[in-house]
């Protein structure tokens, strides 16, 4: 939960940030906070505030999965819903930082909102691949290394001490 309210905090402070900028640029490209810079710098930290509730969302599924007795075969398809969404989101982000509208323009305040918006999407699915999938590999982990000591275990018999394998 921590992720989630620090990535919280960023997003509310610098949404707040950005739409102040953004609105200044509306008025004008010459009024004072119309800045690139601190625009795309906002538009950043947004992204990563998204990406941070992502990935403390995903976390949270993971835990949930690890307080229910489940098969095997959930956290690996856990693992692959993460991997997938952890790949579509890095892909969109991507796709969004080569798309930014630069130059301000005119127009510039109504493109550069629905491109923040679009980018925090992104990173907030980025975010949660991540986390599902890190959730997933580490509950992976302990089945997977209880299963091999499982498979060669010395026992005790009539005989002696052997080796009881199970298949």
């Amino acid at each position: 939960m921590p992720l989630v309210a620090t990535g919280s905090a960023l997003v509310v402070l610098r949404t707040r940030s950005f739409e102040r900028q953004v609105g200044s640029c509306a008025l004008g490209p010459t009024q004072p906070l119309c800045s690139e810079s601190a625009i795309v710098a906002h538009a950043r930290y947004g992204a990563a505030g998204a990406g941070l509730i992502g990935a403390g969302l995903g976390l949270v599924v993971a835990g949930v999965t690890a307080a229910i007795p489940v098969p095997r075969r959930v956290w690996l398809v856990e693992a692959i819903v993460g991997g997938a969404t952890l790949t579509l989101g890095a892909v969109w982000l991507a796709a969004e930082s080569a798309a930014y509208p630069r130059g301000l323009e005119d127009d510039y305040a109504a493109r550069v909102g629905p491109w923040f918006d679009r980018r925090a999407v992104a990173a907030s699915l980025l975010g949660a691949g991540l986390g599902l999938a890190l959730g997933a590999g580490v509950g992976l982990l302990p089945s997977t290394r209880a299963a091999r000591r499982a498979a060669w275990a010395p026992t005790w018999s009539p005989l002696g001490v052997g080796l009881l394998a199970r298949f």
